[in-house]
Order: structure tokens, then sequence, then C-alpha cells
């Protein structure tokens, strides 16, 4: 028999609790205040108050065999290849861009070896390119460089450079949580101090993923236009 365990349910309502307070994130979701007061002190709750938490913080309770892989699992337009067949070559994987970069069914100009992805555990369902905006974590990211995001790791739990978006803007930076209701975006460069979200502003920010690779050459081997390289390791 497969138990429910509330530790996502109780962060994600302690992070907004955080950012709104207790009153007002019962406001926002449209619930009862006592009923949030209860799970976030653990006390029990009827399936059904549950299930009314759930959908007004916008979450999906999904139930799964442990044997079976839970069908359509992946977010429509993140981490799907677009439409393209299995790769260019036997062995390699092409990867989309992220929906945010509005390339629509693109993937890009490189192929992934599934040895590689083992290698590193990395899902290939829940991956997606983007292209940094800027030279804010220049040297290490430039402007235009292709990056590989992983979606599966969204949750900040340590300081690392992570996708985003904020007030619809994709953005690059390192980025780490404090505390609850509070991260801070920070960049390479001295003369740009680290930006301090909180509170209620943090509502326009949504993590798309931790970088797990950057800094292929968007112009490489462009002549011979093959599409497929093999990212290599980071040093």
């Amino acid at each position: 028999m497969t138990q429910f365990s509330f530790d996502i349910l109780r962060d994600g309502i302690n992070e907004g609790i955080a950012r709104h307070g207790l009153r007002g994130y019962a406001r926002k979701l449209g619930i009862d205040l006592n009923m949030l007061r209860s799970i976030r002190d653990g006390r029990d709750i009827q399936t059904s108050k549950l299930v009314e938490v759930v959908d007004a913080m916008g979450l999906r309770l999904t139930l799964n065999d442990g044997g079976a892989e839970p069908r359509n699992g992946a977010q429509p337009g993140f981490g799907e290849p677009g439409g393209a067949a299995e790769g260019p070559k036997p062995g390699f994987l092409p990867i989309p861009f992220h929906p945010s970069e509005r390339r629509y069914g693109q993937t890009a100009p490189i192929g992934l070896a599934r040895e590689w992805l083992e290698m590193r555990g990395l899902t290939p369902e829940k991956l997606s390119f983007v292209i940094a905006p800027d030279d804010r974590l220049s040297p290490l990211v430039v402007e235009g460089a292709l990056c590989l995001v992983d979606g599966g790791q969204r949750k900040v739990t340590d300081h690392a450079i992570r996708a985003y978006l904020r007030n619809g803007r994709l953005g690059l930076s390192y980025v780490s949580q404090p505390e609850p209701g509070l991260m801070v975006l920070s960049g390479l460069k001295r003369s740009e101090p680290p930006c301090v979200v909180r509170g209620p502003a943090l509502d326009e920010l949504t993590i798309l993923g931790t970088v797990v690779w950057r800094g292929a050459d968007m112009e490489a081997d462009s002549d011979t236009n093959t599409g497929v390289r093999v990212p290599a390791p980071e040093e």
C-alpha cells in the first residue's frame, strides 16, 4: 500500500506563508485559515479538504503503483522532442529549446549521447536548452551560450546556477534560498550587487531548473550541418 507524504505539500505551504503571511496566503488560495493551519502543523485532514488545498495551490496529485511509469508525467512543451526523430545518429538524442525561448518545436543544434546522460543521472524528458540572455555570469557563462537545464531540479536547495523566469523574462543567475520566503539572485560582476527577492515578489519568479551543462558554441559545426556533438564534461 502506498502512503502519501505531506512533506512536499507542507514545504510549499510554509513557503507561501513566508511570502504572504498565514492569513494572506489563506486569502490568496481562497481556502479556510484553519485548514491551512492544520496542514502546516501536521494535523489530520480529510481527503476532500486535502484535494481542495492541492487544487488551490495549482499542484497535481499523482498516484503511482511503483511499477508502471506515470503517463503524461512531463509538462506539455517541456522536455518533449518536438516531433523530431530519435536523433541525427544512433545513440544521440535531440533536446528541445525551453518554451520560453519561443522556438516552438525546435531542437537545439546539438545531440546528447545516451551514455553521457546516464552517467550524470539526467532524464531526457526533463531536459531543455536555453540561450544565456546576458553576460551576468561571464566569463563562466557568456551571453548567447547554449545551456542545458534540468527541469527535474527546480527546488532551490543549494547555491547553483539556475534558469528562471522573472516577470516573464528569462534569466540565468546563481540562485540560493537562505530562508523561506527569500531568494537571492547573484552574478559574477562586482558592479552588480546580488538581487534579493522576498515576500509576494517571489510569485513573479519561476525557477525553470538547474543548469547542468553550459558553454556550447552556437556557431560551431555550422558548416557541416550535422547538428550532432557530444558535450564535454565540465572541468
